[in-house]
This record gives C-alpha cells, structure tokens and sequence, in this order.
C-alpha cells in the first residue's frame, strides 16, 4: 500500500495542521507542510506515503499550480521524489549527515524547475518552471532560503514511530520530539506506560512462580 492507493479509499491529512506549536514561520509551513503530506487507508491509522493524487491535490489547494494547468503523473511522481530527497535532508540534519543523492536529486530538481537568481530592490530565487515542477521550484526555493538561514535545520521528523509529520522545532536547545503534545506526545506515554504495567506484570509472575505453588500471589502481597 502506498502511492498507488486508489484515491477513494484513502483520506489525506497533512500532519497535524493544527498544532500551531510544529509549524513553521513564514513561507517555510508550506515546506513543512509538503513533507508531511501522507495518506490513510480508510479505518487505518497507519500512515502510507502519499499517493499522486494527494500531492495534486494539495498543490492546488495552496494555489501553487492553477485549476486549469495540467499535473501530469511523471511530473507528480517526480514531486514525490523531490518530497523523498527533502525528508532525506531533514533527517540527515538531525543526526549530522549528508545524503549525498539527495542533495544531487535536489541540485538536479532545482535545475529542472529552473530555479533562476534574481537582483533587484528585493533579491530572490524564483522557478521559471510551470505546473507541478514550477510549484515544486517555488518550495525548492524556499528550502534553499532557509538553508541559508539556518531555519531549515530546525525540521525535524516527529519521533512517534507511526507518524510522518515533519515539525518545526522551536525549542531553545532543539530538542522537540513530538508534533503534538496532544496526539503523539500523549500517545507516547500511554504506551511506555503500558510497557512499564506488562513488564512489571511479567516480573511479578516470574517471581511468584519461583517461589513455588505455596508463595501468596502478587495481589495477595499488595493488599
């Protein structure tokens, strides 16, 4: 299951738009926002990367490519790979590496988006591409800008094991863990505290049973 998904049994949910806390300032969210883009089976919580049809249809919902302008599926698949070597490069930062073909991917998206240096009053990096691949220039520009910056740095992939979304770390020491504290963040304590309950379960039985059959049960012990 995956990019091939038939588009009417999944539902699209990019990360937890919600939490204000894991976005990023300024033209960065849109960044954010792509990389975090997934997919769900219905009635699954698992997430699946995002099929073609989700990438189309979150481009067009942020305007980045017009309701008249064709997507076609090489060029959406191709955005996906972009969207692969970006996350590359997010976990690369956290743990202090480079992947070396992301970074070229990205070098040779940039040069396909025609990604073009402008001066002026207000210099910039603008795609003279079109349709998904000037939409996907438009974020390669950005990504490049923060890179610069430093703001780039602070993308990090949310620690829950069964989410994708990508946040902004915003601590002073960057050590964000969770895209929301109210989803993943508690969900994660609910689980290390069920681990904690079975473990300490399985210690109790353990011993009880090697004391022999006559040794009063761990329940008996605690009243």
């Amino acid at each position: 299951m995956g990019r091939t998904t038939d588009p009417a049994s999944v539902r699209n949910l990019s990360g937890h738009e919600d939490s204000v806390g894991s976005q990023a300032p300024g033209a960065l969210e849109s960044v954010r926002s792509f990389l975090s883009l997934h997919d769900h089976e219905a009635g699954n919580d698992q997430s699946f990367p995002p099929a073609r049809s989700t990438v189309e249809g979150w481009l067009r919902s942020r305007g980045l490519i017009c309701p008249d302008e064709p997507a076609d599926e090489p060029d959406l698949e191709w955005a996906l790979e972009v969207q692969d070597a970006l996350r590359a490069r997010v976990h690369g930062n956290a743990i202090g590496t480079t992947d070396r073909a992301a970074a070229e991917l990205l070098d040779e998206a940039a040069a396909e988006s025609q990604l073009r240096l402008r001066f002026g009053t207000e210099p910039s990096v603008r795609p003279e591409g079109h349709g998904v691949r000037g939409a996907v220039g438009e974020l390669l520009a950005v990504s490049f800008l923060a890179e610069l910056d430093g703001s780039f740095r602070r993308l990090r992939e949310c620690s829950a094991p069964d989410c994708t979304t990508i946040l902004f770390d915003r601590s002073r020491n960057r050590t964000a863990k969770w895209c929301s504290m109210a989803a993943c963040g508690n969900r994660n304590k609910v689980r290390r505290f069920r681990e904690r309950e079975r473990f300490r379960s399985r210690a109790e039985t353990e011993a009880h049973e090697s004391l022999g059959p006559e040794a009063p049960s761990a329940e008996a012990r605690r009243q």
